[in-house]
């Protein structure tokens, strides 16, 4: 269901949305490796705009930010009040590269990142609105993630992951006013094409945002290993 990203760079999706990308409200990514919901990330609109979007929806007759999504699932989106018309006439791209899940053990939950094997970044289908935030006295534009089932891969932490949207896909997935062809889209992401493994427990603390969330725990396990070895070996 993923509840935490990670969005460090943006510059190859850009470059194979260039056609679509209207105006480009970033410019330079502010690069983050370990983002919560409510915080701001990246997204395509529909209308063109590549933007920074809060994660995690709300429709604009929201009445509180208490019914608040930050994902929507596939399955059953066209028959949700809350998500129909953003599906049908606000569809968004969010590009990431990566997302954590959580294998649960007896005493603790160990974080795990998720990303592309090929490309350095995920293309995740989403839906959009406008909100008024009465805090900010501004209306922002606020994103879901569209969830479907985990494939095999991913299945043994999780089982849930987001739909990832091919190269080939964006304009259909933007553009098209035929639900049947948005639908077709729903497809699960195959196992060959994700790569997992598991990242430190710092990613836990949600504050936590540095370059070590993405990193893999078993390097600094065969480093430390050496060091001691190294160490041993002096006396």
């Amino acid at each position: 269901m993923p509840g935490r990203l990670s969005i460090y760079k943006d510059k190859a999706f850009k470059d194979d949305a260039i056609e679509l990308i209207k105006n480009d409200m970033i410019g330079e990514l502010n690069p983050r490796y370990n983002i919560p919901p409510t915080t701001p990330i990246p997204a395509l609109l529909n209308n063109g705009n590549y933007l920074y979007a809060h994660f995690g929806y709300l429709p604009s007759w929201a009445s509180s930010k208490t019914s608040m999504n930050i994902n929507a699932r596939s399955e059953s989106i066209y028959e949700k009040k809350t998500f129909r018309e953003s599906f049908k006439y606000r569809r968004c791209i969010i590009p990431i590269n990566g997302f954590y899940e959580w294998e649960k053990d007896d005493k603790e939950k160990i974080p795990y990142l998720v990303s592309d094997l090929k490309n350095n970044y995920l293309a995740l289908a989403g839906i959009w609105d406008e909100y008024f935030d009465e805090q900010l006295n501004m209306k922002i534009v606020t994103i879901a993630l569209i969830t479907c089932d985990a494939n095999e891969k991913l299945g043994e932490i999780h089982h849930r992951m987001p739909i990832v949207l091919e190269k080939k896909d964006f304009t259909t997935w933007l553009k098209s006013e035929d639900i049947k062809e948005v639908n077709s889209l729903f497809k699960i992401y195959p196992n060959e094409k994700i790569d997992i493994y598991e990242v430190t427990n710092e990613v836990n603390k949600v504050l936590f945002d540095e370059v070590i969330c993405i990193k893999k725990v078993e390097e600094k396990k065969v480093k430390e290993g050496l060091k001691e070895v190294g160490q041993l070996t002096l006396f």
